[in-house]
């Protein structure tokens, strides 16, 4: 029998572009997380979820980052309890567009405050990025700022061989690497010498972070 209602809705989602249908879920999420109910909250999980069924691909990560931003308890763990987001993640096919958009995640973040699975998710982006640093620089060149980003999160009170100072001490360590030996790219060399310097002020029992990383970035807070 002819549906002419669905023959429309068809119509309709195929004159959307894919960054439209996007968008409408990051509205459809945001909604369900500025309610602040219980209905709000139970609606981004199932929505969570839902997402983590379908699988996470190149064209659909955005979303999960959204979900991310919303540092809602109950949504991370739904979406990234059992490991499987974690691990779908490190096969996404690095763009510059990934990386970007899990920088901004890593400057809005306040170090304390971040769900560790959150943090351990987004740094292990990078740790894959850049493990063979002069590939990932090339790909994505990042910026003083950003290494500050990511080393932000290092935690003087708790040892290096913490989980998440473990992993920020072996990015740091491979973008240490970097030098423009092979390249005419001058900025290569203090992005090197930065990443050092953090990790140096973090091994260092005398020395503290804010003399390698401005005061105001380092700023942390407990989560409640």
């Amino acid at each position: 029998m002819f549906d002419q209602g669905k023959l429309l809705r068809d119509r309709l989602i195929d004159s959307w572009t894919e960054d439209e249908v996007l968008k409408l879920h990051s509205d459809i999420v945001d909604s369900f997380m500025e309610s602040d109910s219980e209905h709000g909250v139970f609606a981004a999980v199932e929505y969570a979820k839902y997402l983590k069924h379908k699988g996470l691909d190149n064209l659909n990560y955005t979303l999960f980052l959204d979900l991310l931003l919303h540092e809602n308890e109950e949504v991370i763990i739904a979406l990234l309890g059992d490991g499987i987001v974690f691990k779908q993640f490190n096969k996404l096919q690095r763009t510059k567009f990934l990386i970007s958009a899990c920088f901004e995640l890593l400057r809005r973040f306040i170090p304390g405050k971040v769900f560790e699975m959150t943090l351990e998710t987004l740094l292990n982006v990078f740790k894959q990025h850049y493990r063979n640093a002069p590939v990932g620089y090339k790909l994505y060149p990042l910026s003083l700022d950003e290494v500050n980003y990511i080393g932000k999160y290092l935690d003087k009170t708790k040892s290096q061989s913490d989980k998440m100072n473990r992993i920020i001490l072996d990015i740091l360590s491979d973008l240490g690497e970097l030098n423009s030996k092979d390249t005419k790219d001058q900025r290569i060399d203090r992005i090197g010498a930065h990443a050092n310097r953090i990790r140096s002020a973090f091994l260092d029992n005398k020395a503290v972070l804010e003399e390698a990383i401005p005061a105001g970035v380092m700023a942390r807070e407990t989560r409640v």
